[in-house]
């Protein structure tokens, strides 16, 4: 099991402006001058599962989410991406996470997440390795996560489930990538519409710079932009 812990994270990015606008993208202009242009396309799901009588576990009315936009579907251009989850307060000691393909409903990936309790943002990056298949550009595929309340009753399960979808790297957007700083890459990615890509990129700007004090509130508005601004404050919880 991959073990988790607690550690407040502080978001960072020098911001990148005047990036091309994709044809076919509606603005979503943040605070800061990220510009996340939300693909028009969108997934079946869910991607908050309400805290309930059911979910015994739940140690206050926050639900489990998933950080996906409100169209339940992050773009992605990494053959191994990363997920995001936010895990509320509960008693639970364990996580799954499991992708399927679209359409085959082939299994790629599954694993477990002890969390012990622990509340906050959970990140899964897809493994390397020959046991784990890549994604393959243009095609989607279904990811569930569930907190485990009881391993002996799942009915009493908090589950979320989302959408990824791999899509080649356009001319535009390899230009930008190649001229734009660590810094200036989420704003690249989010003006081009590459959700998850750009949510990647600022968590791992925390992990390089995590006491840059600039702009937490990037990362609040990226969340704010897509409706996740109630959990745009909360700690970030590490793989050990």
């Amino acid at each position: 099991m991959a073990r988790l812990f607690l550690r407040l994270t502080t978001f960072s990015a020098s911001l990148f402006l005047g990036l091309m606008v994709p044809i076919g993208f509606s603005n979503v202009v943040l605070a800061q001058g990220i510009q996340f242009n939300a693909p028009s396309i969108g997934a079946p799901g869910n991607r908050e599962s309400g805290a309930s009588r059911s979910s015994a576990c739940a140690t206050s009315d926050r639900g489990l989410k998933a950080l996906l936009p409100e169209t339940n579907v992050g773009l992605t251009t990494e053959a191994r991406p990363t997920f995001f989850a936010y895990i509320p307060p509960s008693s639970a000691n364990s996580a799954e996470f499991i992708l399927y393909e679209d359409g085959t409903d082939e299994l790629i990936y599954s694993t477990a997440l002890e969390i012990n309790g622990e509340s906050g943002i959970a990140s899964i990056s897809l493994p390397s390795g020959a046991d784990t298949p890549m994604l393959e550009v243009n095609k989607t595929y279904y990811w569930y996560f569930t907190v485990i309340c009881d391993a002996d009753d799942r009915s009493a399960d908090m589950t979320v489930q989302g959408s990824i979808r791999r899509v080649p790297i356009s001319s535009d957007l390899a230009r930008q990538l190649a001229s734009a700083s660590t810094q200036e890459r989420p704003a690249v990615y989010a003006a081009a519409g590459i959700w998850q890509d750009a949510l990647a990129a600022l968590a791992a700007l925390n992990n390089s710079e995590p006491n840059n004090p600039n702009t937490r509130s990037s990362w609040n508005s990226l969340l704010s932009a897509v409706g996740l601004q109630d959990i745009a404050d909360e700690q970030i919880l590490t793989g050990n």
